[in-house]
């Protein structure tokens, strides 16, 4: 073999070394956005307040071949929770989180994804991002065009503030099984309720205001609770991806009747009798 074919094979075998499929690295770049993937999918949140279905909604979307829903990224501004897997650790990527949040969802969060990826959102309550830099995040959220918006509610507040004072007393926020967990009843302060129930209703109302001019889809926690197939399907068509039979991830934590739950029932129905918030107590 002359010099010149040497050089000839070395040259063909870098070119099959370049061209040579790697898997696993592969897959690695279509994770991050580096391989070529597509913006064209529908973006959207999932808005509203602890304990109103938002965990119950987001496993019905996730499992869906075509729909990601990532947790509560924007909650914690020292650290980062995805909620999914396959992203960089939290570490990698945190100087870049708290310095720029809007640069941070724009390369992280809607990104380019697989194509089979047809609509992509996160979780965000009302009261997550108000501070700087993160409240920016709201701005660029409210200035994109193209975004859709996820409303969750629950007609009776009282049962939002029972679910969040038993997480908070247990620990517990999400049921990962259909099995009733049995709690010991617990007392509600009447101030704090009426607190909540005004404060939950303003919210509600304030950023309905605020993505006013955005597609809106309300999801009651009631409605969702009673009829998941109904509601899944208002959730698939509104977000415009291929209608399929999507399957609950998480559950109720508790079905007991408000009189039971709660040991000063009777005190906060005379509290509130003849009130706005009467209606909580009929049961």
């Amino acid at each position: 073999m002359t010099f010149q074919d040497q050089i000839l094979r070395s040259i063909r075998r870098a070119r099959e070394m370049v061209a040579r499929p790697r898997p696993m690295a592969g897959r690695a770049a279509a994770g991050i956005g580096l391989r070529r993937g597509q913006r064209d999918y529908t973006r959207f949140i999932v808005l509203g307040r602890s304990r109103t279905g938002s965990n119950y909604l987001r496993s019905l979307l996730n499992s869906h071949p075509g729909v990601k829903v990532l947790g509560e990224v924007f909650r914690n501004q020292a650290s980062l929770e995805w909620g999914l897997d396959g992203y960089p650790g939290p570490q990698r990527v945190l100087a870049e989180y708290q310095a720029d949040p809007v640069g941070f969802m724009e390369h992280y969060v809607f990104r380019s994804l697989p194509r089979q990826i047809q609509a992509f959102g996160f979780k965000i309550f009302y009261y997550h991002a108000q501070s700087e830099p993160w409240n920016r995040i709201w701005t660029r959220l409210r200035d994109d065009p193209d975004l859709r918006v996820l409303h969750m509610k629950r007609r009776n507040i009282l049962r939002t503030h029972l679910s969040r004072a038993r997480a908070a007393r247990s620990d517990r926020w999400v049921q990962l099984s259909q099995e009733d967990v049995a709690e010991a009843p617990i007392r509600l302060d009447p101030e704090e309720c009426r607190r909540d129930f005004e404060k939950t209703r303003l919210w509600e109302t304030e950023f309905d205001r605020f993505f006013a001019g955005h597609p809106i889809l309300q999801i009651e926690y009631e409605a969702l609770s009673e009829d998941y197939r109904a509601q899944a399907a208002r959730a698939q068509e509104f977000l415009g991806v291929t209608m399929r039979e999507l399957v609950p991830q998480t559950f109720k934590q508790s079905t007991e009747p408000l009189s039971t739950a709660i040991s000063n029932y009777e005190e906060l129905k005379r509290r509130f009798q003849g009130t706005a918030w009467a209606s909580f107590f009929e049961e």
